[in-house]
């Protein structure tokens, strides 16, 4: 557990805003008095508790008191005495009141004359007259004094109603008077109190469900939150729900039992049809249960609500067996006669009255109205509701239209696309059951399916099983379907990394649904061969594919294709290191598969991956949190993952850890091909643990095994050789020479395995050539060479590719360099002053701090005095240029020539002259003295 709830103060920013005004004018002698109001459980006693301590901490002296509830008797002045216990001042029973009322108050003044009086009364609406007289009397005294007076109480307490309305009037008569009524929490509120229980990512589900369920009232949500694994409601939060029908009549308790039978809002006729009592009854039912706040009036749509939704729970539990069934059945039976109901609302209440075979009908229409307005989650809930009603139907197959192993193999498809991959190999195993091998084409189609479902849920070698055995199945004669099954099995391979078999199988779907003329089966093969491409270094003949699989997905409204589409499109651009470019398409491929009501885990965590490497973090925090509250339970290691990165990247490696740790459990085999060992490596690094680092990044190269990904191999490699170099300084430093040369060794097989891949992958990826020059530089700092020229070329790598983290923290590595062998001040201040930026604006306090660190040893000048107004200071921004671009630009305005930029940023005359070209091309100046005078231009210079 993270921190206790009662620990954790969310929401009501505004109401105690208002408070500690209300405390900073108490102290200087402008005292007043605050109602708080709201019904039970809503967080009154949280809001006085966090302004008690806040009054402590600002030296004011805090006196307690509450009511109590006692039946059959009434204490006098009980909570101002519990109040004043502790400093030995209790109300005088002197027989008269005002001298009762002015001793009090005369006790408050003098208390207050050492220091502020912060007096909190609880549970007012449990109070005696006299102690409300007391408040209302102090109310009107201590506007001058340095005294505080907080009182709460329940608004929805039906018999303490008048007493309270006469409280909050005399109190606001006093003329300082503060009423503040709090009402629910909003949503993210609740969500992030929900979250300080530490409910798993992997029961998100159930954590969503109780934000839901409590309706914004904190307390509900911590019963629920305690009672997470039963599922139905605690007894002590029932009871409570309960006490407010108990006052209910005979009546009104009957009226009420079938509301909540019937839903949370329920219409008048509907109410008045189905109770058993003349209709003069039925609205003095209601009335009643309104003014007990159980139900709120609807005048807008004739209907009935229930105050909270736990409330019809509570409610609906107290119905005995038979009674449940006949009100289901009145309820259904109306609703039939009136024609006035979907399909999903007589579903459940068919079900529920055990009218087996209406509810397997109804159900089954009400899912495919489900699916035709896009809601698919909604639509497999009502599957699982007619398959579970099967056995209890004799014709069912004739009522549902559809054999057993339809409705599961329909179930399946649905239970994938909205991101529960478990459930999905479920259905689908029960499907291809039920089907047996007599109809091999359906076999065929339900093992494609299968398979297919079996990756998503990290069964990788299974999957390419089932696809295998659905190819076997499938008709050998070319049709749609053996295009569609060869182009699932091609897929297989695809995400196997065997790409080279993988892509000669998708040539043959493809040629397959081409004489076909199968849409489907086009769409996935095209899919398959133009990632396989892309993959293969065949870049523009590859997106050339992805782009027309995603055409005609869009033009045939194929649902089920789509997602891959995005999916591999978002994947290839980001290898490719066109990061901006899969952005855009990611945030269209959501929008697009959203219309249809699709979910995808894949997508969002591309998306996420690609702002992430930009630098992008606060857009890729927010859609990983919003993510992470709905955790699917398809591929949700990855979105845990990247949630890791971004916590390792802004130093929350406590957060980091636990997200890595939950990853673990839906892990695939070969740990995400080694890249969830690089993501333990990446936290080892920053926090220090490099010897753990090794490890990591050791296992992650054992992972891959034969794998076809030289691309991640340097990635691996430029990983491992950070953590190298930092053991090899720490054994020089301590002069153990075995432990250093063990440490270079392993250095040495590091940088020839990613040479190695850097080459095997130079025709695939650009990417691999900037973790190369990364890689070259880590090797060098191992075997103690400084090498900034070395890193000043990775720094300018990575920002070709836009990737800013990465070209930050050469940056900083190119200064400790420049610092290391020697160099100027002022030269190792410009990548320094270039990282620091990044990281300040990122939020990447880890390499914020080491650049403060070398700041401070060296005297660096990391932060730009704003009257310095350098010309680079915002030319990326103003002009479109690069960081570095923007750098040579300023020395260029400044007079230099190629050989001094070079010199200066510590890199080739050669990259100077790219980077020259590229300056005129975006300025669109025919020489360096037009573009210098754009420069000074745009800095301010005259």
């Amino acid at each position: 557990m993270k921190a206790r709830a009662s620990d954790l103060f969310v929401g009501r920013a505004g109401e105690l805003e208002a408070l500690e005004g209300a405390l900073d004018a108490a102290r200087a002698h402008r005292g007043a008095t605050v109602l708080i109001a709201g019904e039970a459980g809503i967080g009154k006693t949280r809001l006085t508790s966090e302004l008690s301590a806040r009054a402590r901490d600002a030296g004011f002296e805090v006196l307690l008191g509450r009511s109590i509830d006692l039946v059959g008797t009434e204490l006098p002045y009980q909570p101002f005495a519990q109040a004043l216990r502790p400093v030995g001042a209790l109300p005088r029973a002197d027989g008269r009141q005002f001298r009762v009322f002015e001793h009090i108050l005369g006790v408050l003044t003098e208390r207050a004359e050492s220091a502020p009086v912060l007096l909190v009364l609880e549970d007012l609406h449990w109070a005696d007259i006299s102690t409300l007289d007391l408040v209302v009397y102090l109310a009107q005294y201590v506007d001058d004094r340095p005294v505080l007076l907080v009182g709460t109480y329940r608004a929805d307490e039906r018999s303490s109603a008048e007493r309270m309305l006469r409280l909050a009037n005399g109190v606001r008569r006093s003329g300082s008077a503060l009423l503040v009524d709090l009402g629910p929490l909003d949503r993210d509120d609740l969500a992030a109190l929900v979250a300080a229980y530490a409910v798993p990512p992997r029961t998100a589900a159930i954590a969503d469900a109780i934000v839901v369920r409590s309706d914004g009232n904190p307390f509900f949500a911590q019963e629920l939150i305690a009672a997470a694994g039963d599922g139905g409601l605690p007894r002590g939060l029932r009871e409570l729900l309960l006490q407010r029908v108990d006052r209910l009549d005979q009546r009104a308790r009957a009226v009420v039992r079938i509301a909540s039978a019937a839903g949370r809002e329920v219409g008048y006729a509907l109410l008045r049809a189905v109770a058993v009592m003349p209709e003069q009854d039925v609205r003095a039912a209601l009335r009643q249960a309104v003014e007990h706040g159980v139900l709120v009036a609807e005048p807008a749509t004739s209907s009935f609500r229930f105050r909270h939704a736990l409330l019809a729970e509570a409610v609906y539990a107290t119905l005995l067996p038979g009674e449940r069934e006949e009100i289901h059945e009145h309820l259904a039976e109306e609703l039939a006669r009136s024609g006035a109901a979907a399909p999903a609302e007589l579903a459940p209440h068919w079900a529920a009255a055990g009218r087996a075979a209406e509810a397997l009908a109804a159900s089954v229409a009400a899912a495919r109205e489900a699916v035709s307005v896009a809601g698919l989650a909604e639509a497999r809930a009502h599957l699982e509701r007619a398959i579970s009603l099967w056995p209890a139907v004799a014709n069912a197959a004739e009522v549902a239209g559809s054999d057993l192993g339809g409705l599961c193999s329909w179930a399946a498809e649905l239970a994938s696309e909205t991101g529960e991959g478990p459930r999905a190999v479920e259905l689908a195993r029960q499907a291809i059951g039920l089907a047996g091998v007599g109809d091999r084409r359906r076999a065929a189609l339900l093992h494609v399916r299968l398979g297919e479902y079996l990756h998503e849920i990290g069964s990788d070698l299974s999957g390419l099983a089932a696809l295998e055995r659905a190819v076997e199945l499938a008709p050998a004669e070319p049709s749609s379907d053996r295009a569609y099954v060869v182009a699932s099995l091609a897929g297989g391979l695809m995400v196997a990394w065997r790409h080279a078999a993988s892509v000669r199988l998708a040539e043959e779907a493809l040629a397959l649904a081409r004489d076909a003329g199968a849409g489907e089966a086009l769409v996935r093969a095209l899919t398959v061969r133009g990632a396989d491409l892309v993959y293969l270094g065949r870049t523009e003949e590859g997106l050339t594919d992805l782009g027309e699989a995603l055409r005609l997905a869009e033009e045939i409204g194929e649902r089920v294709g789509l997602d891959p589409v995005y999916v591999n499109v978002t994947d290839a651009l980001t290898m490719l290191g066109r990061l901006r470019e899969s952005v855009q398409v990611g945030r269209q491929g959501l929008e697009a598969i959203h219309r249809y009501g699709v979910d995808s885990a894949v997508l969002v965590s591309n998306l996420i991956e690609a702002l992430f490497a930009l630098g992008e973090w606060d857009e890729a925090d927010a859609l990983s949190t919003a993510a992470l509250r709905s955790t699917m339970a398809s591929y949700p290691y990855m979105l845990l993952m990247l949630r890791a990165d971004l916590e390792v990247g802004r130093g929350d490696f406590v957060a980091a850890r636990e997200h890595l740790d939950a990853a673990l459990e839906t892990l695939r085999p070969d740990r995400g091909l080694g890249i969830y060992d690089v993501c333990l490596a990446e936290l080892a690094l920053w926090e220090r643990r490099w010897t753990d680092a090794v490890d990591h990044t050791n296992a992650a190269l054992e992972s891959m095994g034969s794998v076809e990904a030289a691309q991640l191999r340097v990635w691996f490699c430029a990983k491992g050789l950070r953590a190298q170099a930092d053991l090899a300084a720490v054994a020089r430093t301590r002069r153990v020479a075995d432990a250093e040369r063990s440490v270079l060794d392993r250095a040495d097989q590091l940088i020839a395995v990613a040479r190695r891949a850097a080459e095997d992958a130079a025709p695939v990826t650009p990417v691999s050539s900037a973790w190369l020059g990364l890689a070259e530089a880590e090797y060098e700092r191992s075997r103690g060479v400084a090498g900034p020229g070395l890193w000043a070329d990775a720094a300018d790598r990575w920002a070709h590719l836009d990737r800013a983290p990465l070209t930050a923290y050469c940056q900083w590595r190119q200064a400790e360099a420049l610092v290391t062998a020697g160099g100027s001040r002022a030269e190792a201040s410009i990548p320094a002053r270039s990282a620091y930026q990044v990281a300040v604006r990122i939020g990447a306090r880890p390499l914020q701090r080491e650049l403060e660190l070398l700041a401070e040893l060296a005297r660096l000048r990391i932060a730009t005095p704003p009257a310095e107004a350098e010309p680079a200071g915002g030319l990326d921004e103003v002009l479109g240029l690069t960081a570095r671009e923007a750098e040579v630009l300023t020395l260029l305005s400044h007079g230099c020539t190629d050989r001094e930029i070079a010199a200066t940023l510590v890199i080739s005359v050669r990259t100077v002259g790219v980077h020259v070209s590229h300056i005129l091309r975006k300025l669109g100046a025919a020489n360096r003295i037009e573009a210098a005078a754009i420069a000074h231009r745009m800095s301010g210079h005259s």
